[in-house]
């Protein structure tokens, strides 16, 4: 099944400047050592599915929307899981992301990148 709706909605408002959309499925252990037959033992904490986004070019109002969300100490993220085929929400927060002016004139600025971060681990059922 080829999914068709949104890839990503912040506080509830789709985000349609993506240019790229990964998802790195990061695992979190504590306690982590090999043994002397190199076999690994830790405890898994959980799964950290952190968002990186490759924004397109945006004019001036767009991307002061945009920043108005993402410079939020954190939010609620809507997006496509394609493990369960369907769309999860979470709490994330957003890394630090750099924003260039491309045209002062046009008031154009330059694709950037930005990860959501989880607040807390992904569970599945």
């Amino acid at each position: 099944m080829i999914y068709s709706g949104t890839l990503l909605k912040i506080n509830g408002i789709a985000i349609p400047y993506l240019k790229e959309y990964k998802v790195l499925r990061a695992k979190l252990w504590k306690d982590a050592e090999r043994n002397m037959e190199g076999e690994i033992r830790a405890t898994f904490i959980g799964l950290f599915p952190k968002l990186i986004l490759r924004m397109n070019y945006m004019d001036e109002d767009q991307l002061a929307a945009l920043t108005q969300l993402l410079d939020k100490s954190q939010f609620s993220v809507e997006y496509f899981d394609v493990r369960t085929q369907g769309i999860h929400t979470a709490d994330y927060y957003a890394s630090d992301y750099t924003v260039g002016l491309l045209d002062k004139s046009r008031g154009l600025y330059e694709p950037f990148e930005v990860s959501l971060v989880p607040i807390s681990a992904r569970r599945y059922t």
